[in-house]
């Protein structure tokens, strides 16, 4: 009971912390942020464009008061201009925040966009408390290795940039690493466990890379339209490696996790299994865990897809050329992870079922 009273405590305590550097971070913002007072609707003008897609575009008269910055509590007014599709526009209400710029002078000011980042921190410290609630020690090493992945991410993206991506996908070679080796050792620390996972991961993500790479250039990446990227940045293959890098890494380093400390308490209750036995029981576990994690990974891929396919759609495009100009990266990274969530079976189930055995020894 001491334990559980003293586990709240702590909670009390973490809480109290997140409010009050909620309220600081409110304290110190400096930027102009207004709130909506009055909205009236000033004009409606219907539209129609070449691909026959209709829309509205509505003029707002807004009537903001400043909570911020060097304009606080001043009224302002302002025009804002949205169509009803909202696609790159916005409808504002009344309550509703906005961002307003920096200007030396109060008639220069004008309407950024919305305000959300409160919605974004508030919920950030929801799953903070979430996750340290209910997985308490485990739940804040996830939090740490959380930390740490985004802090070199941001790292790698930044040394990136700053080569115009000239090394990006050797960047990410070494950010693979170094994440998988961070997040195994918080995870099952130093241990055979850590070494097993690594090196699993390592050669099932890399040989389903290395292996990709080589069908792709013996097709010539054929029906592979990498000019359809986002924002067209470029190099595009290289580009299109480091994101599938990435994506393949995490699902791997999820199941490589599963089935490497499954087959550790398996070894713990049946101290005598041989290795046969145990690298049986490995491909068992494995089996089980390949349907879900590719599905999950496909499901993704197509949550991702609808909005870009229904736009193609909107705008006069056949279904074939849709899918042909926005499946087909989606759908080859799809694979390149199977491939890589294949391979992890076999071979985190025959490095563990030596290495954990000269554990036990």
């Amino acid at each position: 009971m001491n334990k559980q009273y003293k586990r709240y405590g702590l909670l009390g305590i973490l809480l109290l912390c997140l409010i009050g550097g909620l309220f600081y971070y409110r304290s110190m913002r400096t930027e102009n942020i207004a709130i909506v007072q009055k909205v009236k609707v000033i004009q409606k003008e219907q539209l129609q464009e070449s691909y026959q897609n209709d829309d509205m575009m509505i003029t707002q008269k807004l009537t903001v008061k400043i909570i911020s910055g060097h304009f606080k509590g001043q009224q302002h007014v302002f025009k804002n201009t949205y169509y009803q599709s909202q696609a790159n526009s916005n409808r504002y209400f009344v309550h509703s925040k906005i961002l307003l710029n920096n200007p030396k002078a109060k008639k220069s000011l004008a309407i950024i966009g919305p305000k959300r980042d409160g919605i974004l921190v508030f919920t950030f410290l929801l799953i903070i408390l979430i996750v340290l609630f209910f997985l308490h020690k485990a739940g804040l090493k996830t939090l740490i290795s959380v930390a740490i992945n985004w802090l070199l991410f941001i790292g790698a993206l930044l040394l990136a940039t700053r080569w115009h991506n000239q090394h990006i996908l050797c960047i990410t070679i070494i950010l693979a690493i170094i994440l998988s080796l961070a997040t195994l050792i918080l995870v099952f620390g130093y241990s055979r466990q850590t070494l097993i996972a690594l090196l699993s991961t390592l050669i099932s993500t890399f040989s389903a890379l290395l292996f990709s790479v080589l069908v792709l250039q013996l097709t010539n990446n054929q029906g592979i339209h990498f000019e359809t990227m986002d924002y067209g940045i470029q190099p595009f293959e290289l580009i299109f490696l480091a994101e599938t890098l990435l994506g393949v890494l995490g699902a791997v380093m999820d199941e490589t996790s599963d089935i490497t400390a499954s087959l550790y308490q398996l070894l713990q209750e049946k101290p005598n299994l041989a290795p046969a036995q145990l690298r049986q029981s490995g491909m068992n576990v494995g089996q089980e865990i390949i349907g879900p994690l590719i599905n999950i990974l496909f499901y993704i891929f197509l949550a991702e897809l609808i909005p870009i396919v229904v736009l193609y759609l909107r705008n006069g495009n056949t279904l074939f050329f849709s899918l042909s100009r926005t499946m087909t990266l989606g759908y080859t990274q799809t694979i390149i992870s199977a491939l890589g969530i294949v391979l992890a079976v076999p071979v985190t189930s025959f490095l563990a079922s030596f290495l954990l055995r000269g554990e036990q020894a």
